[in-house]
């Protein structure tokens, strides 16, 4: 079996390959440039390329688990497997580091391979390797990262069809590592839902969320309706089966320091007191005023898989998780005011000002002194939202959204600060989608409070969830029938409905 990577590229085949449980060599070539993946029972087993730098002794030179003189010792002419055998054999490494320098070493010729948009692949069922390897992929995740990488183009290709029905798949679990805005998206798709209809309700840019739910179908969270299969039909494996294969790649992962996942206690901690420290977009993003495009972009994905709230599940409900999803709704505000060369520009400008003022102002009528002459954590965070309310009933929003942000990193638990914040940030269309988590937050908080309800309401309408609305507009009204802001949101919802 072959084909033309066009019609088929490597994500897709390997997509195909899990679901069907297909073994054997699948062969690539892009530009002189040769690639083998190997597979068994549709998992990943070995990776290589005839490129000098994706070889192991380029590795080892890049390690420092062996000596100078032991790595050139070793035979140049030896085969990657050959060479990792030996290794392990010799006792020069053990089997547990060699087994995740590999992984590293197929992980990254995936990485290059996954980008090919042309060229030929073929498909030897027969082709097996003599050797046995042990590789730990989270495969997910680098599925996911080639639709963020692949070119624009190729990604709106392969999702032509607006009408294509797009279903929330079985594999989603509660460890799952997601990115902020494959999250949201997540969280919209709560019935089967047509393509085009899931980039309106996403509130994404189109590239961006057709790129989100390129990864999530690639990786097996989302189904779509349509593939362009390159193999016959096969019966696919289980869920179950693909789940627990799924889930034994990830326990060997979190029992290897090369490849752990998960972020030390002290590390978030150390985090959490630089952003705490962060003063304006740049700090949050742990960057220099002069940071290009790439940079931004660079560390918000890094930040955004080392320290999505997600990651940490198991401290839901404390105190530490409230504030970690406080900090990264900062960070991802802080992302897109710069990385819009717009919005960058005016910030810019508007640092550059509130800088000159701090030079030039007095000492007692600096914002931060202020906050210093108070005598608690509690006070200093009641100032802030005192000043953030203000703002924000002024019109002063990016002010607004810097006060109350300062008061909910101090007290994330206090539902007025967390409600407000959300609110400040709803102004924004930029920021509206970040706005859910922290009025939710404060129902959360306060489940009976019908301000916050009402404010919740009041963010679905704005972005068009209408249903969900409807329900909080609900419980409102249930408890106080002649709430007029509930009442006016009601007509509005009604009215929208009529003309729709």
């Amino acid at each position: 079996m072959k084909g033309k990577l066009t019609a088929q590229p490597l994500a897709e085949l390997i997509r195909e390959i899990s679901d069907k449980g297909l073994s054997g060599t699948l062969r690539l070539e892009h530009e002189r440039v040769q690639a083998a993946v190997y597979f068994a029972a549709g998992q990943i087993v070995y990776a290589a390329a005839n490129l000098k730098a994706l070889r192991l002794r380029e590795y080892l030179n890049k390690v420092n688990l062996l000596t100078e003189q032991q790595r050139h010792g070793l035979d140049p002419n030896l085969p990657d497997l050959t060479l990792a055998a030996g290794l392990a054999s010799s006792g020069m490494m053990k089997q547990k580091d060699v087994s995740a320098l590999m992984s590293i070493l197929i992980r990254d010729v995936l990485r290059v391979a996954l980008l090919w948009t042309n060229g030929s692949w073929e498909l030897n069922e027969r082709g097996r390797l003599a050797e046995t390897v042990r590789v730990n992929l989270d495969l997910e995740t680098l599925l996911r990262d080639t639709a963020q990488r692949l070119p624009g183009d190729f990604v709106t290709e392969r999702l032509r069809n607006q009408n294509e029905v797009i279903t929330r798949g079985a594999s989603i679990s509660r460890s799952s590592n997601f990115l902020p805005a494959e999250s949201f998206l997540l969280s919209r798709l709560d019935k089967p839902m047509k393509l085009g209809e899931l980039v309106l309700e996403s509130g994404l840019p189109e590239l961006e969320a057709l790129r989100v739910i390129y990864g999530l179908a690639l990786s097996g969270f989302v189904e779509r309706e349509y593939w362009q299969n390159a193999f016959r039909s096969d019966i696919p494996r289980p869920v179950k089966e693909k789940q627990k294969a799924a889930a034994e790649v990830g326990q060997a992962e979190r029992s290897d320091a090369w490849l752990a996942a998960s972020v030390e206690n002290e590390d978030l901690s150390e985090f959490l007191a630089r952003q705490r420290r962060a003063t304006n977009h740049y700090e949050v993003l742990e960057l220099t005023e002069e940071a290009k495009l790439t940079e931004i972009k660079d560390a918000y994905y890094a930040m955004a898989r080392r320290y999505h709230p997600d990651r940490f599940h198991l401290k839901s409900g404390t105190k530490q998780h409230a504030e970690i999803g406080t900090v990264f709704a900062r960070i991802t505000h802080a992302y897109d005011t710069l990385v819009n060369p717009e919005t960058r520009a005016t910030y810019d400008l508007t640092l550059m000002r509130t800088k000159k003022l701090a030079q030039t102002a007095k000492p007692k009528d600096a914002a931060d002194d202020d906050l210093d002459d108070l005598d608690s954590g509690g006070s200093r965070a009641e100032h802030s939202f005192k000043e953030g309310f203000a703002a924000l009933d002024q019109g002063r929003f990016e002010s607004a959204i810097q006060y109350l942000a300062t008061a909910v990193r101090l007290d994330p638990q206090d539902a007025r600060f967390r409600a407000y914040y959300g609110k400040a940030l709803a102004a924004n269309e930029s920021t509206r989608r970040l706005a859910e988590n922290e009025i939710q937050t404060a129902v959360k908080l306060e489940p009976n409070n019908i301000l916050f309800r009402t404010m919740l309401a009041e963010l679905y309408f704005e972005l068009k969830f209408h249903r969900r609305a409807q329900a909080e507009l609900d419980r409102v009204l249930a408890v106080d029938p002649k709430n007029g802001q509930a009442n006016l949101l009601l007509r509005k919802l009604e009215k929208s409905r009529r003309v729709s």
